[in-house]
């Protein structure tokens, strides 16, 4: 069985690529970042892409019969929407939802045929908005609506389709998205830019991620949904219980300054 990984030189995606290997399982590894994809282990197969640029997404996997493909691909940066430019914007859409849809696209005939599986890494940020991350959750609500699409369309031919959204995970990519945050000291969200000072939370670890992941891929019937992590879990269910005034106000309690925030980042686990 082949397994294409799309953002293997990223934390979940190193991860996955490790836990693959352990059972086994042939990878071939995509990432932009070749030195990324240089420190995985010598037997997997790596091929440096951009994976926005559909034409060398096609020639990467042209000869690659894969069982399976899942994408850890993400990227954003921390920032109210009021300061965001379209070329911001559109930056986080290739980045969440071009970057999949290139290679699901590219490799679905063959997944037809063998009656594959693709599982797709979203973020609790796409189900429940996150003020300061507003692009990138637009991007991941959009990459949720795009499972969905998906699933209902390739399902009837055999391959399945699975999110996995979890909550924050410490791999880097919320502490390098905080960084431009510093450059805004005129900004009139500077005090809330600030509060994102040391922005590292978590709500559930990277192996646990991973482990969903290669779950999902490996199961006999796959979820279509899994949500890791508390928040992940249980701000969801609040969204639709709480009137949206309440809801709102609990995610504003939510960010590194607020104490739900300290509670949640410092102890809540899956």
């Amino acid at each position: 069985m082949c397994v294409i990984v799309a953002g293997a030189g990223g934390g979940i995606g190193r991860a996955v690529v490790a836990q693959l290997h352990e059972r086994d399982i042939d990878v071939v590894g995509l990432d932009i970042d070749g030195t990324a994809l240089d420190s995985l282990p010598q037997a997997i197969e790596t091929k440096q892409v951009d994976l926005r640029d559909s034409v060398a997404v096609r020639e990467a996997v042209d000869a690659i019969e894969p069982y399976a493909v899942i994408s850890c691909v993400g990227w954003y940066q921390l920032g109210a929407l009021e300061e965001c430019s379209p070329a911001e914007l559109s930056r986080h859409l290739e980045a969440n939802l071009v970057a999949v849809h290139t290679l699901v696209q590219a490799t679905l005939p063959t997944l037809r045929e063998r009656g594959g599986r693709i599982v797709i890494v979203g973020s609790m940020a796409g189900a429940v908005p996150l003020p300061y991350h507003g692009a990138y959750s637009t991007a991941k609500a959009g990459l949720a609506g795009y499972a969905d699409a998906l699933r209902r369309e390739v399902g009837p031919c055999g391959v399945s389709v699975s999110l996995v959204e979890p909550g924050p995970v410490q791999t880097g990519l919320n502490e390098r998205a905080a960084e431009n945050l510093r450059k805004k000291d005129d900004s009139p969200y500077a005090e809330e830019y600030r509060s994102f000072d040391g922005y590292g939370p978590r709500s559930t670890d990277v192996e646990t991620v991973a482990t969903t992941v290669v779950d999902a891929t490996c199961a006999v019937s796959p979820n279509a949904r899994y949500r890791v992590g508390a928040r992940a879990r249980w701000l969801p269910r609040l969204q639709w219980l709480l009137p949206s005034a309440w809801f709102d106000r609990l995610i504003r309690l939510g960010l590194p300054s607020g104490i739900l925030g300290k509670l949640i980042d410092g102890n809540w686990r899956r």
